[in-house]
């Protein structure tokens, strides 16, 4: 189903899939890889991150060390314990170092500390933040003006234009959904990359 859609990435969330393991693990990414050249981002969530995964952190990490090596981007969360996220990093061919407040849109200052930390461990900072009010979303749109390798999410309704919004701004990710959206306000595939093309300018004129 990849070759067909207009991909730039696949996000492999390896805490939606019932009893995953290493081994499980590897012989998907082999699969997809044997698929398509589409570059990979590993992903295994907690719930406390807005995942789905329920076993210990210890293997939780241990399944990202594991699969880090064998995928183009691997992303963990800033809230991890740092000497585990060191072993994430440390195996990962490049980093998306994630935040997420499921409850608010901090300060413009305080995104900005967290960005610069995330920056200074990894190779692209992950934002995603829930607005309470429109003037929220604007934050997004601020912060992707002033940093570079920055992915900003606004969620929910409220926020979902700004999925659309942040790849035109510089943005180097936006995620949508094949099938059943993972995050709320997320867009299909097909819909997000069809108001992108329409959106974005045209470098020939």
């Amino acid at each position: 189903m990849a070759k067909t859609m207009n991909l730039e990435y696949i996000e492999l969330r390896l805490d939606s899939i019932k009893n995953i393991n290493n081994t499980m693990a590897i012989d998907l990414i082999d699969q997809i890889k044997n698929e398509t050249d589409i570059p990979i981002i590993l992903t295994n969530r907690t719930k406390c991150e807005g995942g789905i995964y329920t076993k210990s952190e210890d293997e939780r990490i241990d399944l990202l060390v594991t699969c880090a090596p064998l995928v183009e981007y691997t992303d963990i969360e800033l809230s991890t314990d740092s000497s585990l996220r060191s072993k994430v990093i440390s195996s990962a061919n490049n980093t998306i170092i994630s935040y997420h407040n499921f409850s608010k849109t901090p300060s413009i200052e305080q995104l900005q500390v967290i960005i610069d930390e995330a920056h200074s461990i990894g190779d692209i900072a992950k934002i995603a933040l829930k607005p309470q009010r429109i003037e929220d979303t604007y934050t997004i749109l601020k912060l992707l003006m002033d940093n570079n390798d920055l992915i900003a999410i606004s969620m929910d309704e409220l926020g979902k234009y700004t999925r659309i919004v942040a790849p035109l701004m510089g943005s180097p990710v936006t995620y949508a959904a094949i099938k059943t959206n993972s995050a709320p306000g997320q867009l299909d595939v097909t819909k997000t990359s069809n108001i992108i093309k329409e959106l974005k300018p045209d470098k020939n004129e």
